[in-house]
Order: C-alpha cells, then structure tokens, then sequence
C-alpha cells in the first residue's frame, strides 16, 4: 500500500513541474518579441458630386427568360387544364340533360302506350258488352219466340189432349153405364168417383174408389160394369198414336158416374 502511494505522489510531482516549465517557456518567449507600433490611419478623400433630388425611374427588373417561359408554360397549362374541367362539366351536364331528357321520352311513350293500350281495352269492352247485350237481346226475342211456339205447341197439345181425353172419356163412361146396373138402393145424385189404372192395350189393370157415395152396393156396381168391359178399344188405339197423351191423361184416368135418370 505505501509503495502505490508512493508511486501516485511522483506521478503527480512530475505533472506539476512539467506544467511550471511549460508557464515559464511561454513566459519568456512572449517578452522577447519586440513591440509592433500602430500603423497610422489615413483619411481617403472622395469627390462627391451633390445632384438634384429627381425621382429616378424604377429600371424593370430584369426577368430570366427561361424562367418567364416557364411561368407562361405553367399559366397555359392552369387555363388548358381549367378549360378541360369547364369542358369536362359541360359534357356530363349534357350528358345528364341528355339522359333526363331520354327518360322523359321514354316514360312518356310508355304512358303513351299504356294510354292506348287502356283505350283499346275500353273500346274492346264496350265492343264486347254491346255484342253480348245484342246477343243476350237476340236470345231473349228467340226465347221468347221459342217460348211463345212452345206455348202454343202445349196449347194445341192441351187441346188435342183435351179433346183426345174428353173423347176417350166419354167412350169410357159409355160403355161402362151401358153394362151399368144399379142397385135399388140407389138415388138420383148418388156420385161415386173411381180411379182407373189402364196399359197401352186398353185393358183395365186396377180399379179404386176415390170417393164413395155413401151407398156400398151402388159403389160396388161401378166396380162390376168396369170389370166387364175390361178392354177398352179406345184406349188402345189413343196409346197408339199418341203415346205421350196416354201416358200423361188416360194411363190413370178419374171418371165421376151420377146416378140420374131412375124413377123415383
């Protein structure tokens, strides 16, 4: 320990002298120098000519050509490119206009079509209401004439059926009172109606009392003559010819007998 403190004290003591040396030196050589004496001044004159105080016109400032180029070439191009946007602005505002002005085109001839395809629809409608109201006019006269030609073809039916009837009726009723025999229990004004069931043949099949008279035994003598006769000509020669008014009128035939001419 005390040979490195020795050590560090010599390193210090030579730094020390060294930096005294180094001041003397410096010292010395400063004070050898010999004194510079100034250099005297002088004054330079300079005749100076007083003028008027005229207002001297401002000289253009000279402008670098290139750079004036430049600076028109960048101007031409602000115009050029602000006139391809006003270009540019004015083509899609005809573009617009141009395409507004072909949708109202559009929208109009196809309202205009609507329009007429609607008024071609009215018109076909009118047209087919009036053919069926010509049609439905024309069915109801034929109807009509249909139903007054029926009318009359039943009421020449009905009266040849009538007539037919009323003749075959009355061959019926004759030849059934013309075997007739009635009981002396029986009164003038005695009514007895019977029912008659007939086939084409004319032959009776079926014989009922519908309404009685009140006497049995003169009942029961309608019944008897009608079982005679059996068969009835008439009747079979209606059912031939007219098949449809035998069906209809005599097939089921009603017949009323009063009794009216005995003595009393």
């Amino acid at each position: 320990m005390n040979k490195g403190f020795y050590a560090l004290a010599i390193v210090v003591s030579l730094l020390l002298h060294g930096a005294l040396i180094t001041a003397i030196t410096y010292g010395w050589e400063a004070s050898s120098m010999p004194e510079r004496k100034p250099m005297p001044k002088f004054v330079q004159a300079k005749l100076v000519t007083i003028e008027a105080a005229t207002p001297q016109k401002k000289l253009p400032k000279k402008v670098d050509k290139v750079q004036q180029r430049a600076q028109r070439e960048a101007e031409q191009k602000r115009q050029a490119e602000v006139e391809r946007k006003r270009r540019a602005a004015l083509e899609r505002k005809k573009k617009l206009e141009a395409e507004k002005k072909r949708k109202a085109k559009v929208e109009a001839e196809r309202k205009a079509r609507e329009a007429k395809a609607q008024r071609e629809n009215e018109r076909k409608e009118k047209e087919r209401k009036k053919k069926e109201l010509q049609e439905q006019l024309e069915k109801e006269r034929q109807s009509s004439f249909d139903e007054a030609l029926e009318d009359e073809e039943d009421l020449l039916d009905a009266n040849e059926a009538q007539q037919a009837m009323a003749s075959v009726g009355q061959a019926i009723r004759q030849q059934i009172e013309a075997v007739w025999s009635r009981p002396p229990s029986a009164r003038n004004g005695m009514t007895i109606k019977v029912k008659i069931n007939f086939v084409p043949t004319g032959r009776v099949v079926a014989t009922n009392i519908v309404e009685g008279s009140g006497n049995t035994a003169l009942d029961r003598s309608v019944l008897t003559a009608i079982r005679r006769v059996e068969v009835f000509p008439e009747v079979a020669e209606l059912a031939r010819e007219e098949p449809t008014i035998f069906e209809r009128e005599v097939r089921t035939t009603i017949l009323n007998f009063i009794v009216e001419d005995l003595r009393q």
